[in-house]
């Protein structure tokens, strides 16, 4: 990615960026101070997850993933309904939670230091006894389509969809 700015301009006449911040942080209060909903990120090291990988597949067993230390976000989330699931016709029936989706404003991943991706963990608390664990599936990384921008002007959160995490496949470590 090239270090060079582009100005954004469209607008101008009419939207700038101190709307854009005044809007930004006003929204930040209520999702961050409001509803102060958190979600736990267990960030994939991949450079020190690769160096314990196959050598012949690059294939890695679940405890020798790296991860950063976890970090803490503040989030929207929409929790789908658990599924009725079937290992295969005729066989033993499960419950499991429903999806996880959340949005996220960009500059506070960028406030933490932080980065979601594919492949990563998110830990949320359903209750004060029980922690359920997801693998993101998208990370939103590409946002700047008019639902994740503010009347055009630019893009300011990601939408991340996750999916259950196996017990088997992530273990926490704390």
């Amino acid at each position: 990615m090239s270090d060079k700015k582009f100005p954004i301009n469209r607008m101008n006449k009419f939207y700038d960026e101190s709307d854009f911040s005044l809007e930004n942080d006003m929204a930040r209060e209520f999702l961050e101070g409001d509803l102060n909903i958190v979600v736990v990120l267990f960030q994939v090291d991949k450079i020190e997850t690769e160096k314990s990988g196959d050598d012949l597949y690059g294939e890695v067993a679940g405890d020798k993933v790296k991860f950063f230390p976890p970090k803490e976000l503040s989030v929207r989330i929409v929790l789908e309904q658990a599924g009725n699931e079937v290992y295969s016709e005729g066989s033993v029936r499960y419950q499991d939670y429903g999806n996880l989706t959340f949005t996220i404003f960009t500059d506070h991943l960028k406030e933490l230091g932080a980065d979601i991706s594919y492949g990563d963990y998110i830990g949320y608390a359903d209750s004060e006894d029980n922690i359920k664990y997801f693998t993101v599936t998208n990370d939103g990384r590409i946002n700047s389509d008019n639902a994740h921008t503010r009347v055009g002007y630019k893009s300011y959160y990601r939408t991340v969809n996750c999916t259950t995490a196996d017990p088997d496949e992530f273990k926490p470590f704390y």
